[in-house]
């Protein structure tokens, strides 16, 4: 792996612990001096907006800047803005402040928008089409390491430091991250001034999601499965807990310690396995979500909490072995100057779908049974798996000899 790599792994680590941080710190800081859950919450949803309204922008920049530097720009706007919210959080808390803390948050995460599919656009050129799925596991076992590493130290951190520490942290934080994205080398991409107008270069992205003959495929299966997934949110995870298994909060943080520590064990053995699953991607992407989909319907109906966690820890390497050989192809399916757009069109897709999942799920919980809940995104994600088989496996059977250049 090449020196480069490890220089985006330490300055994603650093993003991650800093985003993690610097969220944990806002919540509890407005719901401290507020006492407002409704006013804490809409941090989430401030922010998961201004993500998409940032997304959505982001080929327009990948049409003018390289992605080192978009990544660049994003982290020293960020940086600047904590250094405001340091102050703002310094002030006496007044409806002004607040006002101006929720713009601060929104910019923020517009400018983290720009970041994620452009580091994940950066992979493959810094690392060779052989080592990708070693990169994405160590990417992707690092990112769930430091979430769960994060969430578990960030309340001590608050609760010893204070918020206005907690946030020169995260300052600190964005520092190694800017300095290792400057270290960073990576191929100069074809120059790309003035090839292609703002619409026609906003259109791309969203026509190789729903015509690129194999990743429209994939997207409608993410589709499918984020419909779904959002019974791994806390709230819906704690009704399971409670209704379910007949538990109180104690067992709910089980149950959420059991899916990281599942899937930060699925991508070391994805690592270990780098060979073979580079080898069959398909394959492996479609055994990934066959086995999440049996293992969530019989979770849906056990009753016993210690076999509830074991299934949720064995969900871990599926959803791994799934993912990561899903971003792997993708990476080997598409032209590297045209993978930041693709990325940038799906990630819009995927929060959008994944936050009307999140509603439709929750009503579902109020008006049903929870289990019926479970066993309803077990089965969805079965019929996607069903869906790529047929499109990524029996219909492209006849590009077999093809398909060597893209598994």
């Amino acid at each position: 792996m090449s020196l480069s790599f490890y220089y985006l792994l330490v300055s994603q680590s650093s993003t991650k612990l800093a985003y993690t941080l610097y969220s944990m710190t806002i919540i509890t800081f407005i719901y401290q001096t507020t006492q407002s859950a409704t006013l804490a919450s809409a941090v989430t949803i401030v922010s998961v907006v201004s993500q998409l309204i940032g997304g959505s922008t982001v080929p327009l920049i990948m049409q003018k800047y390289a992605l080192k530097s978009i990544l660049l720009i994003s982290q020293i706007v960020q940086l600047i803005i904590y250094s405001f919210i340091v102050v703002a959080l310094l002030t006496i808390p007044s409806p002004v402040n607040y006002i101006l803390l929720f713009i601060l948050l929104g910019t923020i995460s517009f400018f983290d928008g720009w970041s994620n599919p452009s580091r994940n656009a950066l992979i493959p050129a810094i690392v060779s089409k052989e080592k990708l799925v070693d990169a994405n596991s160590i990417l992707s076992t690092t990112s769930q390491s430091l979430q769960l590493l994060g969430w578990s130290i960030g309340g001590i951190v608050i609760v010893y430091l204070g918020h206005e520490k907690a946030i020169l942290i995260t300052i600190v934080l964005l520092l190694v991250s800017l300095l290792s994205l400057f270290l960073l080398k990576a191929k100069a991409a074809k120059d790309k001034k003035n090839r292609k107008g703002r619409l026609e270069t906003l259109k791309e992205g969203w026509i190789l999601v729903f015509k690129h003959p194999k990743l429209s495929t994939i997207n409608k299966m993410d589709m499918i499965e984020l419909f779904g997934g959002s019974i791994w949110i806390g709230a819906v995870t704690l009704v399971f807990v409670q209704e379910a298994l007949g538990q109180d909060e104690k067992w709910w943080g089980y149950i959420n310690s059991a899916y990281y520590a599942g899937t930060i064990l699925g991508g070391l053995l994805v690592w270990r396995l780098s060979q073979l699953v580079n080898q069959h991607l398909v394959f492996f992407i479609l055994l990934g979500s066959v086995g999440v989909s049996i293992l969530i319907v019989i979770y849906s109906v056990v009753s016993l909490p210690m076999i509830a966690l074991i299934l949720v820890i064995l969900m871990g390497p599926l959803y791994q072995v799934r993912d990561i050989a899903q971003s792997t192809f993708i990476q080997n399916s598409i032209d590297k100057e045209d993978l930041g757009k693709y990325l940038a069109a799906k990630a819009t897709i995927n929060q959008v779908v994944f936050s009307l999942s999140v509603f439709i799920i929750g009503v579902l919980v109020d008006l049903v049974n929870v289990r019926f809940v479970y066993l309803f995104s077990g089965l969805l994600l079965f019929f996607s798996s069903i869906y790529g088989y047929f499109k990524l496996l029996k219909k492209h059977d006849s590009y077999s000899n093809e398909s060597s250049k893209f598994l």
